[in-house]
């Protein structure tokens, strides 16, 4: 993936961003599709950072937030997938384990 202009400034958030890429794609690959923990929304679709996003996106999302818990930003053990949908309601908050109904 061709490393944006704004990486410069801000090679932390790149380097998240292409984890999370590459995370998803294995996933994939592993699963056969990609399905939102949370609500279930199969076929979710990986767009490159230069893309338009569209609804049907597969985000990675941080269980326990990368705010709060930096050291966990890229433990397997705290990512889940997530549509966009789901991952932005969530935000920064800390949700019941009950609320993952669809775990990988």
């Amino acid at each position: 993936m061709k490393k944006p202009w704004w990486a410069k400034k801000n090679e932390e958030k790149w380097q998240q961003l292409l984890f999370n890429y590459n995370l998803l794609k294995e996933i994939e690959k592993n699963k056969g599709e990609l399905q939102c923990e949370y609500c279930g929304e199969k076929n979710l679709k990986i767009y490159r950072w230069d893309e338009k996003v569209k609804d049907d996106v597969a985000t990675i999302d941080h269980f326990l937030p990368k705010s709060q818990y930096p050291e966990l930003s890229k433990d397997p053990k705290n990512l889940l997938v997530a549509c966009h949908s789901c991952n932005n309601k969530k935000g920064d908050t800390i949700v019941e384990k009950t609320e993952i109904k669809f775990r990988r």
